[in-house]
């Protein structure tokens, strides 16, 4: 029996209940990649990883709590309880997870299950211990590396934290017409643009009100009065 298990998003946000971190690191492995990916070999990743860590590098046991894999999944590594081996002088109270690709401009690209399930984590750190608590690996003292990979760009990551949940990226929670917003939304009267943006202080257009009006139009009589 192995000494990992496969956790989807939502298991692992449960058993972090329990505990009180500091900062969560992000880090990409660079070896082994997706390529490396078969959809089935999640744990004989991870135990390759294992050997690696204890047997080349000497330490007790595996750098990182998780390893997310390209599928969205998680594979369970060192016990939560205990400091990662993750950025130097940041380890205390930190939660480790390695997202298995190499993310370096010209090889793997996030995205997918496997960043979505990067975001909810991510997320339920922001809540939680706030958004100053998602480090990269490379914002750490003295670090050189450009883990997680110098494809991802950290204000742009965060961006997408932050915005999630949310009716449009551009509507912040804090906004008085947020609500308004979002139940405009939601009655499928307004539905913003391809890019998930709303641009709420833009000029509506004399078009823009006609298909508004018509659609309020239709919501309350019931009837269709224009075919899509």
């Amino acid at each position: 029996m192995s000494r990992f298990e496969i956790v989807t998003i939502e298991e692992l946000l449960k058993r972090l209940e329990k505990y009180s971190y500091r900062q969560l690191h992000i880090h990409h492995t660079w070896k082994p990649d997706h390529s490396n990916f078969n959809g089935k070999n999640h744990i004989q990743l991870q135990e390759g990883m294992y050997i690696y860590h204890t047997k080349t590098n000497k330490w007790q046991d595996i750098a990182q709590h998780v390893t997310l894999m390209p599928d969205g999944t998680f594979v369970t590594g060192r016990n939560f309880s205990k400091d990662p081996v993750s950025i130097q002088g940041w380890n205390t109270g930190a939660f480790a997870v390695e997202m298995l690709g190499n993310f370096d401009i010209g090889c793997d690209k996030l995205e997918g299950k496997q960043k979505e399930s990067l975001i909810k984590l991510a997320r339920y750190f922001a809540e939680r211990f706030g958004p100053e608590s998602i480090k990269f690996h490379n914002e750490g003292p003295g670090v050189k590396k450009t883990c997680p990979g110098s494809l991802l760009d950290k204000k742009e990551f965060m961006k997408e934290v932050l915005a999630m949940g949310k009716v449009f990226k551009d509507v912040e929670d804090g906004r008085w017409s947020a609500k308004y917003i979002e139940a405009a939304k939601n009655l499928d009267l307004i539905s913003g643009n391809t890019d998930g943006t709303f641009h709420p202080t833009s000029p509506l257009t004399r078009e823009q009100a006609a298909v508004l009006m018509v659609r309020l139009y239709e919501k309350i009589t019931g009837r269709k009065v224009v075919e899509e």
